[in-house]
């Protein structure tokens, strides 16, 4: 069944089969985070935003405390939930200096991304957010650095382009040098392969990023998505 069976606004099976997929991966042991941590990060991310009254309660709310989160990881993910206004390298050297590895860092701040990514959706096509599952294992984080992450001047070190990159850079980008946005959550490959799906399938691939005449099958054009993609990102006071 479409995870957005009850929506009258059916996306593509591309996107429907990617989301599902999505969904589940906050309930799995990630890189840096166990499965109990990775759905309390999620969970938390949704309490904050729906008592900040930006989103609707799909009732999942209690999975926040399946395990108590750092300080320094509520403060990191409450920030990046809200918008992420005020995360600068400040901000991101602070919070590793109170106990948050660079890795965990960066597994956060994706986990966060992605399940506003997936919850803006349902806004848009007229559902409540799709509830989270609970805790599916209690393996451990394997705590994994990529050999190839070099500090390339972002706030975190990342998977730079090939040939540096080797052939994680080949299977993360393809053929094509990627932009400072494909890159940015690297350091953790499963969520840096996650980013690039999605925005592979949502925008552009990584090879037509570039290619502003470019068409990927959306029923608006590409200008069209820049000029809705810079009114959002000056409404939300975006530094990028």
């Amino acid at each position: 069944m479409s995870l957005y069976a009850d929506s009258a606004h059916q996306p593509s099976a591309a996107i429907d089969a990617l989301h599902t997929d999505e969904l589940g991966s906050f309930s799995r042991v990630g890189t840096w985070g166990s499965a109990a941590q990775r759905t309390a990060v999620a969970a938390t991310t949704r309490k904050i935003r729906v008592e900040a009254g930006i989103q609707e309660s799909c009732g999942d709310e209690a999975l926040a405390d399946c395990v108590v989160l750092p300080d320094p990881v509520q403060r990191l993910v409450r920030e990046v939930a809200l918008g992420g206004i005020a995360v600068d390298r400040k901000f991101c050297q602070q919070v590793q200096a109170e106990g948050v590895t660079e890795g965990a860092y960066v597994e956060i701040v994706a986990l966060v991304s992605r399940i506003v990514n997936l919850d803006i959706f349902a806004r848009g096509v007229g559902v409540l957010p799709r509830p989270l599952a609970a805790p599916a294992d209690d393996k451990a984080p394997s705590f994994e650095r990529p050999a190839e992450a070099v500090d390339e001047g972002f706030f975190t070190a990342s998977v730079p382009n090939a040939p540096a990159g080797g052939e994680l850079a080949k299977s993360l980008y393809g053929a094509a040098p990627a932009v400072n946005v494909l890159r940015a959550v690297t350091l953790v490959p499963e969520e840096g392969h996650r980013v690039v799906a999605l925005i592979r399938q949502q925008y552009f691939p990584a090879e037509k990023l570039m290619a502003f005449d470019s068409d990927n099958g959306h029923a608006l054009s590409r200008a069209q998505i820049e000029l809705v993609a810079t009114k959002i990102s000056e409404h939300n006071k975006c530094f990028y």
